[in-house]
């Protein structure tokens, strides 16, 4: 059996995603919006996301690579998000994918592009779960669940649906 966790990462909010073979299996949240210090805040996101790691023990993690959406200050962050996400891959002898958002969301045949706004593609995303998947959960929870989807297509991973 493979498993695979994929992740939507956020200095605030970070969407998890596990599956077994091509099987979804659970989601969660990581919510940190209650931590007003942005520094805490990170130091915490990296810790949690660290921790679920180490808890699932996949044998693959997919996430979504960065994209100016702000600021650069965010970008910052969201990178350096990225590099503790590739450290604790190295560190556990974990493989790992990273999707840029417009990939994993061709593979799903989301439709995006010149004039799609952001709330308009989250909203795809959460319909998709909900449509596929049969759960109502946010944009965040939605984008790691279709990240983790688009790899599973990509790779033509079988077994339990």
């Amino acid at each position: 059996m493979n498993k695979t966790l994929a992740i939507d990462q956020s200095t605030v909010k970070t969407g998890l995603a596990i599956f077994e073979d091509s099987k979804f299996i659970k989601y969660d949240l990581i919510d940190l919006h209650k931590e007003k210090d942005s520094s805490m805040r990170f130091k915490n996101m990296c810790n949690e996301i660290c921790v679920w790691i180490k808890k699932v023990k996949p044998n693959m993690i997919v996430f979504e690579d960065v994209s100016l959406q702000v600021n650069v200050a965010t970008l910052r962050l969201l990178a350096q998000l990225q590099g503790v996400i590739i450290g604790c891959c190295q560190l556990y002898g974990i493989s790992y994918v990273i999707y840029k958002p417009s990939q994993w969301r061709k593979v799903l045949k989301f439709q995006q592009g010149r004039g799609i706004e952001r709330k308009f593609l989250k909203q795809q995303s959460k319909d998709y779960v909900k449509q596929y998947f049969n759960v109502d959960v946010n944009d965040d929870i939605a984008d790691a669940i279709c990240i983790g989807q688009a790899y599973i297509k990509s790779n033509n991973i079988k077994g339990d649906k």
